[in-house]
C-alpha cells in the first residue's frame, strides 16, 4: 500500500546544560497520498535531520542540517483490461473466437487474439480498434479437425499490453451428417 513517512531526526541534542545529548527521531506515515490530482497516489519520504543542535546557551553549539527528500509517486498507467471469452461456433475447420475490452485506459486501443496449438501460441488476428465495453471476435479458418486450439485476447494502448486468460476450444473430428426425418413420422403429421 503506498505510503508518505514524515521522519524528524535529531542526533546530539542538547536540551539543557549538561544533558548529555542523545538521538531523537520522529516519522509520521500518511496512507495512500495524493500529491496532486490525478496522479495515482504514491509514496513520498520527508526526513528532517539536525545534527547536534543547540537548544540552550552553553551546550556545545553545532549545525543544523535540513534534508527534505521526497521519492515520486507510482504513478498507475492507464493500461487496458481485456476479457478472453469462450470459443463459439467450433466445426470441422472453423471455430469464432471472442473477446470483451473491459476498459480502455481512456483512449482507443487496439485488441486482437494470439492462438495457435500450445499456451504459446505463435499466431496472432488481425487488429481491431475498441473502447471500453465492447465486444471483439474472430473466425478462425483453416483449422485442423478434432484438433485442440489455444486462444487469449490481447489489448494495447500507448501505456502498454495486456493479455486475458488462456481459453481452449477442439475443432470437430468428423462432419455431422444431414438430419433426415423419419418417413414414417412425417406421414404421420399429415394425418393429424
Amino acid at each position: 500500500m503506498p505510503t508518505v513517512s514524515f521522519t524528524h531526526t535529531e542526533i546530539n541534542p542538547s536540551h539543557s546544560e549538561g544533558s548529555g545529548g542523545g538521538t531523537r527521531s520522529q516519522t509520521v506515515t500518511e496512507q495512500n497520498p495524493i500529491p496532486t490530482a490525478g496522479s495515482g497516489g504514491g509514496r513520498r519520504a520527508f526526513v528532517e535531520t539536525e545534527l547536534i543542535p543547540t537548544h540552550v546557551e552553553g551546550s556545545g553549539g553545532g549545525r543544523r542540517v535540513l534534508l527534505l527528500e521526497e521519492t515520486p509517486p507510482i504513478l498507475s498507467l492507464p493500461l487496458p483490461g481485456v476479457n478472453t471469452g469462450p470459443a463459439t461456433d467450433s466445426w470441422l475447420r472453423e471455430a469464432i473466437i471472442n473477446g470483451l475490452l473491459e476498459d480502455d485506459g481512456g483512449m482507443l486501443c487496439s485488441c486482437a487474439f494470439e492462438w495457435g496449438l500450445t499456451e504459446s501460441y505463435g499466431r496472432i488476428t488481425p487488429v481491431q480498434s475498441k473502447t471500453a465495453g465492447e465486444y471483439f471476435s474472430w473466425l478462425l479458418t483453416g483449422l485442423e479437425p478434432d484438433t485442440i486450439y489455444h486462444f487469449r485476447a490481447i489489448a494495447y494502448n500507448v501505456f502498454g499490453l495486456s493479455r486475458g486468460s488462456d481459453r481452449a476450444f477442439r475443432t470437430l473430428n468428423t462432419v455431422l451428417p444431414p438430419y433426415f426425418q423419419n418417413p414414417l413420422i412425417s406421414l404421420l403429421e399429415e394425418e393429424a
